[in-house]
Order: C-alpha cells, then sequence, then structure tokens
C-alpha cells in the first residue's frame, strides 16, 4: 500500500468519523432540547406560576405549552408532520379538550397518564403490522438513509425483530408509566404531583433510551443486519 493510498484511507476515515461525530453531536442536542422542552420547562412554568399566586388550574394549562412548542419545532425541523409529530399533535390536542370540559386539576394530571397509555396501546397494536419504532426512524429520515432502513425491513428478519423488540420494550414501558402517573394524580398533595409525575417519567425516559441504543447498536446484532440486507440485494 502506498503512502497516496494510506493517506486517502486516513482522510475517509477522518470524513467518516467526522460525520458520525456529527450526527452523534446533532442526536445529543435533540435530546437535549426534548428534555428541556418536556421536563424541565413544564416544571418551571407550573412551580412559577404556583409562586407567583396563579391558579393551579391555570398554573397546569400553561405547563403544557412548552411539550407543544416541542411537537411544532419538530414539525418544523422535518418540514412535515411525521407519524410522532402527528401522534404528540393529537395527544396534547384531545388533552387540553378533555382537560377544559372537566377543569379538574387533577384529572388534568391524570390525563397526561391517560394519553401516555393510549401511545402506548399504540406502540403494541402496530406490532401486528410495521412497527412505531420503524415508522418513527422512516419519518425522521430521508434519501439513500430511508431507502436502506425500508430494504433491511423487506430484506432483513433480524432487522425487523429488532423493531418489534424495541417497539414492545417502548410500548410496555410507556403503559407503565401510564399507570404510575394517574396513580400519583390521584394520591399525592396535589401541589407535588407535577414534580414526581417528571421525576419517574425521566428515569422511564432515560432507561429505555439506554436500552434501545445498547441493545439496537450490538456489534454482532448490526453486522448480520447487514448481510441479510446484501444477501437479498
Amino acid at each position: 500500500m502506498t503512502a497516496v493510498d494510506m493517506a486517502t484511507l486516513g482522510a475517509t476515515g477522518s470524513k467518516a468519523q467526522q460525520t458520525a461525530d456529527r450526527t452523534k453531536g446533532a442526536s445529543n442536542k435533540l435530546m437535549l432540547q426534548s428534555l428541556g422542552l418536556n421536563v424541565a420547562a413544564p416544571l418551571a412554568v407550573f412551580y412559577g406560576l404556583r409562586g407567583a399566586g396563579v391558579s393551579l388550574w391555570w398554573a397546569v394549562a400553561a405547563s403544557a405549552v412548552p411539550p407543544l412548542i416541542e411537537a411544532a419545532l419538530t414539525v418544523l425541523r422535518e418540514r412535515r408532520i411525521g407519524f410522532l409529530g402527528a401522534l404528540v399533535i393529537s395527544m396534547v390536542a384531545l388533552g387540553a379538550g378533555l382537560s377544559a370540559v372537566t377543569g379538574s386539576p387533577r384529572f388534568m394530571f391524570a390525563k397526561d397518564g391517560w394519553m401516555t397509555g393510549i401511545v402506548g396501546l399504540v406502540f403494541l397494536l402496530s406490532l401486528r403490522s410495521k412497527p412505531v419504532i420503524h415508522r418513527i426512524l422512516a419519518s425522521v429520515t430521508k434519501g439513500e438513509r430511508r431507502a436502506q432502513l425500508e430494504h433491511n425491513w423487506t430484506a432483513s428478519p433480524t432487522f425487523r425483530r429488532l423493531m418489534q423488540t424495541l417497539t414492545a420494550v417502548w410500548g410496555t414501558g410507556l403503559l407503565l408509566d401510564a399507570g404510575v402517573r394517574v396513580a400519583l394524580a390521584y394520591t399525592l398533595p396535589i401541589d407535588s404531583v407535577m414534580l414526581w409525575t417528571t421525576l419517574q417519567y425521566v428515569i422511564l425516559f432515560v432507561g429505555l433510551e439506554v436500552f434501545s441504543r445498547r441493545y439496537g447498536r450490538r456489534p454482532t446484532r448490526l453486522a448480520t443486519i447487514k448481510t441479510e440486507a446484501q444477501n437479498a440485494a
């Protein structure tokens, strides 16, 4: 191998690493944005308004605004309403409508659990066709990456099992989250409900995310998926 060949390979590897680093950085940035708008901002809004003497109902209603902003930013970023964006916006709109009808602060807290439960059921029911995790990935990718994703789904049994397993785990986790949220909403002191439901949400979300990354990115599994896709092609 000549020095030119080695330099070319080094440059190619460097570019690949830079691309991977940029992709990882963008992913981490989006995760931080999601946690900020779905976790930190609602808590700050709720307890800030309560400290200022705003009524419980209005404080809870205002705390739903940051997650809606996050959903809107996702739509703007993708320049279309993907599966996940449509699902989130629908759940927020439905929850807001039900809360306005009942006017009960405890129901406003509990409805987050009911909405999460519905999403969990959607995840599990999707196992009968294309799992939700696959649909979400397809909605946030484009071009060659999306084509490869669809090819993997068609050609690789290992990839299909991966999508089904991740969807089943997330669906089950969301159902557990729903049950905990509803129970806390009707048993804890009203002003502490948001804090504890948010903390348990963070724990669940981080746990599911860590599991997904470790399980989904095992080198042996990725190699098997690549081999199956190449053989089918």
